[in-house]
């Protein structure tokens, strides 16, 4: 099975993916990984911008589906039941992972109705990269929907999990619940 996460910008995809990689011990990928490991070959520095650079240069020259084939790659030579994937961004993710593993793919959305509350969990999260208003935190928003089309790739999911501003402890068990319901 291979469980794979959308959502806009710190809404909290990898955090619920690593959840469930610590809860339940299933490995996690990420389609982010490719994309820093090309642009660290190439000596770019990890920036948003750069990282959006080389995954439209990528994407351009090999095709949408360069980085999910090669993620893809990865999986299938680990040869292990279940793994989960972070990075989903554009439709065309969806498309390939769905080719390579058929029902065994489950896209979950993640949901957060708050701008204000994503761009607060952004700040925290201290990163140099994260440092932003949130005017630009939007602008970030809207040019990653112009690239990815995150919206079209999250009405695509599977299952749509929202995550409420409650305290970690509740949105656990949520998650607890969610993974041993439907995959154990």
């Amino acid at each position: 099975m291979i469980i794979a996460a959308v959502g806009k910008n710190a809404s909290g995809k990898d955090y619920f993916l690593e959840f469930i990689s610590r809860e339940f011990g299933v490995p996690m990928l990420s389609v982010g990984d490719i994309v820093r490991e090309l642009a660290e070959e190439e000596g770019l520095e990890k920036t948003r911008e750069n990282l959006h650079y080389v995954s439209k240069k990528y994407m351009s020259t090999y095709g949408q589906d360069f980085f999910p084939k090669r993620l893809i790659k990865k999986i299938k030579e680990m040869n292990v039941p279940t793994v989960l994937v972070s990075g989903i961004r554009p439709p065309s993710d969806v498309e390939c992972f769905k080719e390579a593993f058929g029902d065994q793919f489950f896209l979950v959305s993640i949901v957060v109705d708050s701008d204000r509350l994503r761009w607060e969990r952004t700040v925290a999260r201290g990163s140099a990269r994260d440092h932003v208003t949130f005017e630009e935190f939007l602008m970030l928003d809207q040019h990653e929907e112009e690239l990815f089309k995150t919206s079209v790739t999250m009405s695509m999911a599977d299952y749509a999990f929202h995550r409420g501003d409650f305290p970690d402890e509740v949105y656990h068990e949520k998650i607890r619940e969610f993974y041993k319901e439907r995959f154990l």
